[in-house]
């Protein structure tokens, strides 16, 4: 089996309605997003997929450089365990090999959604 993981950093601003505190206000994050992908057999090009092809993929899906993700992900409270699973729900379809997608809100924080 093979692993290929690919990051992605994007730019974006959030508010939380259910969360309480300094973060119902706007505010925004430096987020990293890694794409992990598997297979058990390689391409013809002895790949898994061309990141240069998953990085456009993603570009196009992002559509932009910062993001109001409230409207992005049309959500009230786009935490990053929201958007973890949002990223691999609306990624799945162009990448079939898509095995999680993990959500880095800070250095210190990440959440991790697997798919089926």
């Amino acid at each position: 089996m093979y692993r290929l993981e690919t990051k992605h950093r994007i730019y974006g601003c959030h508010k939380l309605k259910d969360q309480g505190g300094k973060c119902t206000k706007w505010h925004g994050h430096q987020y990293e997003v890694i794409l992990s992908f598997e297979a058990e057999t390689l391409d013809y090009r002895n790949m898994i997929m061309d990141t240069y092809d998953i990085a456009a993929e993603f570009l196009d899906f992002i559509d932009d450089d910062h993001l109001n993700l409230n409207e992005f992900m049309n959500s009230e409270n786009p935490t990053m365990e929201e958007m973890s699973m949002f990223f691999y729900t609306n990624l799945k379809e162009k990448f079939p090999c898509l095995v999680s997608v993990t959500v880095y809100e800070n250095t210190d924080a990440s959440c991790t959604y697997y798919g089926d």
